[in-house]
């Protein structure tokens, strides 16, 4: 499984630090692939000697580095606006997000979101791998399937339109569909 794994990195203390690579460690151990710009942690110094194109081209980068994981990952003990905007723009992409914090330190701004792709994990560093382990699987139980069909441009006008209209992605709106037809469906009801 692809793993976008992401977590503060500002005002992170060394323990903070170590407990992201120990997290990395673990889902490298279970065979999944690691995707993170936690990889390369950057100080506070070398984030603000970025140049704004430079910003630019790292943010487009971990964009796309979302879109290509399975699951996103997220430590949230130490509070974070930029770990806030990342799990926002991963559940507007229908990605399953796991936020771990450690005991004590549940972060407060995502309380009772009601996003059903959006787990929120205690741990302690006594139980850090049986809480990855037991989450990741879950998550990947509750993951969509991707299903890919062609449409008429007809039809793709159509779903451009309600989605503007609706502010809604067409892939939701379809799925909405599917979903009321499935509760409509008497004979779907009796299998």
């Amino acid at each position: 499984m692809k793993v976008y794994f992401t977590a503060a990195i500002s005002n992170v203390s060394d323990d903070m630090r170590k407990i992201y690579a120990r997290i990395i460690q673990i889902l490298d151990k279970n065979g999944h692939t690691v995707i993170s710009h936690m990889l390369q942690i950057k100080t506070a110094d070398q984030l603000k000697a970025q140049t704004e194109a430079d910003a630019l081209a790292a943010h487009k980068k971990i964009s796309k580095w979302k879109k290509q994981a399975d699951l996103v990952l997220v430590e949230a003990s130490t509070p974070s606006f930029g770990v806030g905007q990342e799990i926002a723009e991963a559940l507007t992409d229908n990605k399953q997000v796991v936020v771990l914090y450690m005991t004590g330190k549940k972060p407060h701004i995502l309380q009772n979101q009601g996003q059903e792709a959006l787990y929120f994990v205690e741990y302690s560093e006594s139980n850090l791998e049986k809480v990855l382990e037991e989450y990741i699987e879950y998550a990947k139980e509750h993951s969509d399937t991707r299903f890919n069909f062609f449409i008429s441009p007809q039809i793709g006008t159509y779903l451009d339109w309600i989605s503007r209209k609706k502010k809604l992605p067409r892939a939701v709106y379809l799925r909405r569909l599917i979903e009321d037809d499935m509760k409509l469906n008497k004979e779907y009801d009796e299998e």
